[in-house]
Order: C-alpha cells, then structure tokens, then sequence
C-alpha cells in the first residue's frame, strides 16, 4: 500500500505540475496577479465552508450506512474517514483509492472485513444517486451549450487513450507473482460473506440506504456550490443557479476519468465549463484555484492524516500494544 500511495502521489504531482504550468503559460498576465489579491474574502469563506459542508455529508452518509452494520465510531472520526477518502481518491486512478483506505479506516475501529466491504460498497452505490438524478438536467444544459459537452468529451477520449495506452505498456512488462492457494480461498470465503451482508442490507435496511441517498445528494449539491462562490469571489454578477447547473458535465467528466483524482481533465474541463462567466485572462488562475479549494486542499488534510494513523498502528504492531 505504501509504494501505491507514493508512486500515485508523484504521478498526480506531476500530472498537475504540467497542467498548471501550461494553463499558466497560456493565460498568466500581471493584470490576473492583482485580482488575487482583491478576491472578495467572503465569498472565499463560502467556497471552504461548502467545502466543509461536502465532508460533513460524506460524513454522515458513511456513518449512517455503519451504523446499519452494527459498526461503531465517533462522529469526528468520521471526519479523518472523509479527508482520507479524498487523499485516496486523489492519488490513484479513477479514484479508487478512496474506497480502498474507507476499507482501511473502518477496519482500524474493529469491523469485520466483509461488513466494511458491503458498507463502502453501499456507499458507492449511493452516491451514483446523484449522477442518475443529475442526468436530465446535465443533459439539458448541454443541450443548451454543445460547445462545452465538445471540449470536455474530447478531452476525456484523449486521457483515456493516453491512459489506455500507458496501461497496455504496464501489462506487458509487468511480472505476475504467482497465486497463494491460503489466500486464494480466504478471499472467497470473505466474497461469500459480503455476498450475504449485502443481500441483508438491500432487504433490511432500505432506511438507512434512503438516508445516504438524500447526503450524498446534499454532498454534491455543497461540492457544486464551490465554483458558484468562487465565480463571485471573482466580483462577476452572474446569475448563481446557471453556474451551478454550467459545472454538472465537469463533475461527469472528474469522476469518469481514469487519471488520479481527475487530475489534468478537472484543470482543463474548468476553463470550459466557466468561461461563460468570466474573462479569458482570469480562466486559468481560476481553473487552478477552483481545484485547489474543491480537491487538492482536502486530499493535502487527508493526506497528513493518513500519515498519522499509519504511524500510530505501525508503532502499536511494533511495541504489541
């Protein structure tokens, strides 16, 4: 896991260096430098306390689909739980690493694997809600702005075949190590587990799914209110609700991509989606800053945290305590 996290955590760093360094270089003037320092301070303090508010749903979302499990922890750890995620997330492709240290996190308060599994599955499932209640509106704001839906799918296809091709590159050269028979047949019994567990959550415990619904749903609606806030921060009188709805197509596209935490497609996809709003030479300051405040801050908290706890159970393993 560690050799995982490192070589993901350099490959995003790079993979953002060189996407903020040709924004920069295609739209950076001095006239951009100053309109930093005259950003409208409240409307920076929204943008982080919607921020806020988003790892507070997540949050309450995977707290509630715990509690379904008979798993138990503090509604403050539930908060490490949420920034660890978005480092995750961040740091490996098509996000899957949030699910992964989900899996890590709640397995540190003594859940069992195959209960933490169905939970972290749960949520997933959940939170696809918003992408399945979101699609007549995506599809109606592209319709009324093709050009964007063009920019962005063009941009994914290119990720993907880039990815697609790095991929191939890794299979080739990459050595299997040969298969545990022990292992093998404990990961089907915990699979068979799970199967079970999640059978009981689907037949049981439609509450507590309905409940992570309705936060998964505010946790995007909060993540989404971001690049509103910033936009004004930015002292543009827009109408507010157009920007929302003008960013639901780059959600679509950050959390299909294959690169790590949609680095590179959510930095180039921002210069689309808000430039109905604002003036070419404030999109790529904007881009990198919309970013900053709505991933890259978390993922650097959940980041730290994740150093934390590692430390703390890798010196418990050593001393036995």
């Amino acid at each position: 896991m560690y050799r995982s996290i490192f070589y993901g955590s350099l490959t995003t760093i790079l993979i953002i260096a060189l996407t903020a360094l040709y924004i920069l270089k295609k739209t950076l003037s001095k006239d951009v430098l100053g309109m930093l320092l005259l950003l409208e301070k409240r409307y920076l303090f929204l943008a982080l306390l919607s921020m806020f508010f988003y790892h507070t749903f997540d949050n309450i979302r995977l707290f509630i689909l715990s509690r379904a499990m008979g798993l138990r922890y503090s509604f403050m750890y539930g908060y490490i739980v949420s920034f660890i995620n978005t480092f995750g997330a961040t740091v490996t492709p098509a996000h899957v690493g949030g699910e992964v240290l989900s899996v890590y996190t709640l397995m540190r308060k003594g859940g069992k694997l195959h209960k933490v599994m169905s939970v972290v599955t749960m949520k997933t499932l959940t939170g696809a809600s918003f992408f399945i209640l979101a699609l007549p509106l995506t599809a109606y704001a592209l319709f009324k702005n093709p050009s964007q839906a063009k920019d962005l799918l063009e941009l994914i296809i290119v990720v993907l075949a880039i990815t697609g091709t790095i991929y191939l590159f890794v299979r080739v050269f990459l050595k299997r190590s040969p298969s545990n028979g022990k292992l093998t047949t404990k990961i089907k019994n915990t699979l068979k587990r799970y199967a079970v567990t999640m059978k009981i959550f689907l037949r049981d415990k439609k509450s507590y799914i309905l409940g992570a619904v309705v936060s998964s749903v505010l946790l995007y609606i909060s993540f989404l209110s971001v690049g509103v806030f910033l936009v004004k921060a930015f002292h543009v009188k827009v109408d507010m609700v157009s920007v929302f709805f003008n960013q639901l197509f780059l959600v679509y596209a950050i959390f299909v991509s294959p690169t790590p935490g949609g680095s590179g497609v959510g930095e180039l996809g921002a210069l689309s989606a808000f430039s109905p709003f604002l003036e070419p030479f404030l999109l790529g300051i904007f881009a990198l800053l919309w970013r900053f405040f709505s991933q890259y801050l978390s993922a650097l908290i959940g980041g730290v945290l994740l150093s934390a706890l590692l430390l703390i159970d890798t010196k418990k393993l050593k001393y036995g305590s």
